[in-house]
């Protein structure tokens, strides 16, 4: 190669290193310096869109990179420099799209099947010429009623169905109806709506130990509540410290609802990993993930994949010290770990819960789903804060709408007043002695179910659950544990997949304390486990041939579109 001009100020040891490495490659061919100048220039973007689109430091990179080993780093890293070419975006896409559609079809296929022939019968693509007689319909909705309920009202559903009690279904219903017009958006029409409101949030603010000080508004549900929190954070930033590239800092179990809500607002969420054997992040890590820019900490009181409790009053220590705001996110616990508290003493909850709610100093914010263990109606959350000035950052407010001055609390305009009715009538119904009792049923249950995984040798539960969700995986590294949960599914059970560890968990409600629930899942867990040792072969798709994909693929983005394709399925006639 030619020699490079030296100018007479360059530093003799640059000089003399300039030199070296020309001689040195010299005798190379330029095609290959070229071909390897590209190769780590695709390097360097690859490494860079990792790293920004899951908000990674460089330090987790390098962690990232050594945990996968660097076999599935070069792959992943392949793999982006091939959808950089476009003869190869083009094969890659036209794959993954014949994938999607692949699972729209099975979705739809799936779903439809477990319609009865009336629902065939009665499907109606355009608004019907004529009116049909309300008597007919009402007969043919509690007929679908009824065999809808069959999927979920055995008691085999992680999650989803949190009471299930025909009695408190029929009360709700009815107050509901008595409600169903109302909308609070208009207080002026429904003054007992918004009294409800109001007492609902104060009541949840006194559970969760706030003070004189605290406040809050409904929501409809815990994502709601998320995205409302994290809206306030992100606006108090800008407007106290001129941030404007705001930071979420927080563990890799947090909820999806906050990936959603960096999306949906311009922030960046920084994932801090948790220890895979205990379940717990480490706060020093936490710590050490915070920036100029980070506006809100946030952790679980339990999270979602693990039922772990994370270690908030710790981390909203943190957070009161350097004036950033904490995010306790107890949408799954909410209405639940209270009064597990209040039980503390009973030989099937012995050990005592971390503090989680308004007492850590540093909490400025809380969410809780009174649809979950607070067994209202869907579409009921809370998200409470700690002073009024910042529940102001939440609020949308337009002075010069030609409709006249706009002002809303939360993201939607008109809500139903009938969930806000339904909610307070049924904590009010229930009071502190119904939540006891019920806690008390779900807790018993769950350190049950959680003592008979723990006899399995094949499985281990994942950290120290003291709430209602107990997650396990495989000891056995021959066993696909999405293939126990596939044969769980074929004795009618729902549990939930999950990844990174790859592991099930099963989410107790009232449902799972009916007599002879919990020693039916113990008995075809071990079962499953049997069958999936004894014929590995037969619980090789479905779920676990999805989860198994998302595992061996580089580029787990490439999996996008499949989802997209399972979502299509949802509003398909």
């Amino acid at each position: 190669m030619g020699g490079t001009a030296m100018s007479s100020s360059q530093p003799r040891w640059l000089t003399l290193y300039l030199t070296a490495a020309n001689d040195a490659l010299s005798t190379t061919p330029p095609v290959n310096l070229i071909a390897f100048g590209s190769f780590m220039t695709c390097v360097s973007i690859a490494t860079y869109q990792h790293g920004h689109s899951t908000t990674l430091s460089f330090r987790r990179m390098v962690k990232w990179s050594y945990r996968i080993g660097y076999k599935a780093t070069f792959e992943y890293i392949s793999v982006k420099v091939a959808k950089s070419i476009p003869w190869m975006r083009t094969r890659i896409d036209a794959d993954i799209q014949k994938e999607k559609e692949n699972t729209r079809i099975q979705c739809e296929t799936e779903w439809n099947d477990l319609l009865d022939p009336s629902a065939h019968e009665h499907k109606h693509l355009r608004l019907p010429p004529k009116k049909t007689s309300s008597t007919e319909l009402l007969e043919l909705l509690k007929n679908w009623s009824v065999s809808e309920s069959s999927l979920w009202d055995k008691g085999q559903a992680s999650g989803a169905i949190y009471h299930g009690g025909t009695d408190l279904i029929d009360y709700l219903s009815q107050v509901y109806g008595l409600f169903c017009v109302s909308n609070p958006m208009h207080p002026e029409l429904f003054p007992y709506v918004r009294k409800m409101e109001g007492e609902v949030v104060s009541m949840l603010i006194n559970i969760f130990n706030g003070n004189s000080n605290c406040c809050g508004t409904i929501s409809s549900g815990g994502t709601e509540s998320i995205l409302l929190a994290c809206k306030s954070y992100r606006d108090r930033g800008r407007d106290l410290y001129n941030i404007t590239t705001p930071e979420i800092v927080a563990p890799t179990t947090i909820h999806a609802a906050f990936h959603k809500a960096a999306h949906y607002f311009g922030m960046k969420l920084i994932l801090v990993d948790i220890d895979e054997q205990s379940g717990l992040v480490n706060v020093d890590d936490m710590k050490r993930a915070i920036t100029r820019n980070t506006v809100l900490i946030a952790a679980s009181a339990p999270n979602y994949p693990h039922g772990i409790i994370d270690p908030i009053e710790e981390l909203a220590s943190i957070a009161s010290e350097r004036n950033i705001g904490f995010h306790s996110d107890c949408c799954l616990g909410g209405l639940l770990l209270p009064f597990v508290e209040k039980l503390h003493g009973l030989d099937y909850s012995n050990i005592p819960l971390p503090v989680f709610d308004f007492r850590a100093k540093g909490v400025t914010s809380i969410s809780a789903d009174m649809h979950k263990y607070g067994y209202a109606t869907k579409g009921s959350s809370c998200i409470m804060y700690s002073s009024p000035e910042l529940r102001h950052y939440q609020y949308f407010v337009s002075l010069s709408w030609s409709g006249g001055i706009y002002a809303s609390p939360t993201l939607a305009g008109s809500r139903a007043g009938g969930v806000s009715a339904s909610t307070w009538a049924v904590m009010v119904h229930m009071g502190e002695e119904g939540y006891l009792e019920v806690s008390e049923r779900i807790i018993r249950t769950a350190r049950a179910i959680r003592r008979g995984i723990e006899l399995l040798p094949e499985l281990e539960v994942i950290g120290n659950p003291l709430s209602s969700v107990i997650a396990f995986r495989s000891t056995i590294p021959t066993m696909n544990i999405y293939g126990v949960g596939q044969a769980l599914g074929e004795k009618g059970w729902h549990v939930n997949s999950l990844q990174h560890p790859s592991c099930l968990h099963l989410c107790c409600t009232n449902l799972h304390t009916k007599v002879g629930v919990e020693e039916q899942f113990l008995g075809d867990l071990g079962n499953a486990v049997k069958a999936c040792r004894e014929h590995p072969e037969k619980y090789a798709s479905g779920t676990a041939a999805i989860y198994g994909m998302a595992h061996s693929i580089p580029d787990v983005s490439l999996l996008e579109p499949v989802a997209k394709g399972f979502v299509d399925a949802l509003f398909a006639a």
